[in-house]
């Protein structure tokens, strides 16, 4: 089962974090790639700046840019992972949470691309 888990902070950063943090972070990322469970990971920016929402309804297509509303991509990270179920899901994203204070949202996932090969008789 693959996961998409969306890493939200609750606020703005009021500096960066600390190379001791940021090594404790890439250790996890290293040992998850290594293991296969981690699929692909990388920061999100911030909605006023870095987001935009295309809608197309009845013909038309609309831009918001930036998206209107509050709370959603304060800015934060991502990550596809690839575990057994959501429970084991759920267990990553208490991993993030236990580095720092935020909101981790997650989202099953189905791989469309690339097509499972077949075998061909």
């Amino acid at each position: 089962m693959r996961f998409l888990l969306l890493t939200m902070s609750l606020g703005e950063r009021s500096a960066p974090p600390d190379p001791e943090h940021r090594a404790k972070i890439r250790k996890i990322l290293d040992d998850e790639f290594a293991s296969g469970k981690l699929v692909a990971a990388g920061g999100l920016g911030k909605r006023a700046t870095a987001a935009a929402r295309v809608t197309a309804r009845a013909g038309q297509v609309t831009i918001e840019d930036p998206p209107a509303g509050d709370g959603w991509l304060a800015a934060g990270g991502f990550l596809l992972i690839d575990v057994a179920s959501k429970e084991e899901a759920i267990a990553r994203a208490k991993l993030t949470l236990s580095m720092g204070e935020g909101t981790v949202e997650l989202i099953q996932v189905t791989d469309m691309h690339p097509r499972p090969a077949t075998s061909s008789g």
